[in-house]
């Protein structure tokens, strides 16, 4: 039974770790891609991954679900499990959004940043 726990333990959210630290995190992993990761919504649970670059479709999906160059650390959708994140959301330097989990393109546009 203690196993059981430990390991949940584990695969939670950071104890002690905010949002915030968790999206600096986001963000010095992948320094090599340019990828710049921020919270955003109501509740702080969303992450935001910006770049200076144009996302495309199949670019977006790579660092999502961790393909090809993004493997090395699982993959945004991993890495939002993990660390509390209900939703993932993609805006590049055109303002394109893509949106993964629990939001909507309507809240995403509008939805406010958390310090």
């Amino acid at each position: 039974m203690a196993l059981v726990f430990a390991l949940a333990a584990c695969n939670g959210p950071r104890a002690g770790n905010t949002a915030a630290d968790n999206a600096a995190l986001f963000t010095i992993q992948h320094a090599k891609h340019q990828l710049r990761a921020a919270v955003a919504g109501s509740d702080c649970h969303v992450l935001v991954i910006e770049t200076k670059a144009e996302f495309d479709d199949d670019l977006v999906e790579s660092i999502q679900y961790g393909i090809g160059d993004y493997d090395a650390f699982g993959g945004a959708d991993q890495f939002a499990q993990e660390h509390g994140f209900r939703a993932v959301v993609y805006r590049d330097s055109a303002g394109a959004l893509w949106t993964y989990g629990a939001t909507t393109r309507d809240e995403a546009q509008s939805m406010p940043r958390c310090r």
